[in-house]
């Protein structure tokens, strides 16, 4: 008995050390971001595409034609109503106000994605990467990690667990967006991470043929289905979502310092210093408002243990600060 248990755990092994990252929307520790989740404040006003070929080893059957660039502006419209990139095809977003780095995710990032009806636990994903720039020239990319198995390719109806990606936009469904911190993108004197003027996606090409791969910020190759020799080919940007702008954040340093929420970590009571204080609104991973109150003490004993995103608007602007619940 001792012996096949040992057995069955050795067969385990690698599946449990691959899957580390936060897995499909609706389950427990999700950072799945609902369309109509309160934390968005604007959506992308421009775009412009450069698509890819339909198959990049076959390049005669041309390149990815469905949906058009208008498409991917202001809030998802769900499975159809996106734009194909194709094999290696790029997508650059604009907004009316730049992205700013503040407390949590930034942006969040929609595809078309559907879940496996057979394999509840896996979903059709055509994955990007993410990249950011602040003068739409110099970018620099999310550090994507991929622990989807390359030794077999995913084909064209291939599915993917998502608790073995992280940093690659279309890690959830349709209607749910996956986000992305700024913090995780490295430091750069030519970017700017608080006047992000561009968010750009970049098709994971699936191939695990070494010629036409793609790989991850690890080296590894980045399993994809693959080929998807059609017009819809290809990463479907549906929409970006922005959770932090100037707009909404534009706060000195100065002027952050009058707002405070204090324990941080909390058991029961927040307390919240601002000045001119207007509202508080508190979100969950999610993106959902569980909590809003006009008052400088926000009763915290009633919610679940786990992170929380406490967004206070006052004489000074709106400031965004994560706060543990205990």
């Amino acid at each position: 008995m001792i012996k096949r248990i040992s057995i069955l755990m050795m067969a385990m092994l690698p599946a449990m050390l691959w899957a580390q990252f936060a897995p499909a929307a609706g389950l427990p520790g999700s950072t799945a971001m609902h369309a109509d989740s309160s934390a968005f404040v604007a959506w992308a006003t421009g775009c412009t595409v450069e698509r890819g070929l339909q198959r990049i080893d076959k390049p005669s059957l041309g390149v990815a034609n469905f949906g058009e660039e208008a498409l991917a502006l202001g809030k998802p419209g769900g499975t159809m109503d996106v734009v194909s990139l194709g094999d290696g095809g790029v997508a650059t977003l604009t907004f009316d106000s730049p992205i700013c780095n503040g407390e949590g995710p930034d942006f969040a990032v929609f595809e078309n994605g559907f879940a496996n009806a057979q394999h509840p636990d896996e979903y059709f994903l055509e994955i990007a990467f993410v990249e950011v720039s602040s003068d739409g020239e110099n970018f620099f990319r999310f550090p994507a990690v991929s622990n989807v198995p390359f030794e077999t390719q995913l084909n064209g109806s291939g599915t993917i667990v998502p608790t073995l990606i992280h940093n690659f936009a279309s890690k959830y469904e349709a209607f749910y967006g996956t986000p992305f911190d700024l913090d995780e993108v490295e430091d750069n004197e030519l970017l700017n991470k608080n006047r992000i003027t561009h968010v750009r996606l970049v098709d994971v090409v699936g191939s695990i043929d070494p010629e036409y791969a793609t790989y991850d910020s690890e080296g590894h190759i980045v399993n994809d289905p693959f080929p998807t020799p059609f017009g819809s080919s290809g990463f479907d940007l549906d929409a970006v979502g922005v959770i932090h702008d100037l707009a909404h954040n534009d706060v000195s340093e100065h002027e952050k310092e009058v707002v405070a929420l204090y324990p941080n970590p909390v058991k029961d009571q927040l307390n919240v210093k601002a000045e001119n204080l207007q509202l508080v609104e508190v979100f969950n991973v999610v993106g959902q408002q569980v909590m809003t109150s006009k008052e400088n003490v926000i009763d915290f004993g009633l919610l679940m243990q786990g992170v929380y995103f406490v967004r206070v608007s006052c004489g000074e602007g709106v400031i965004t600060k994560r706060i543990v619940k205990q």
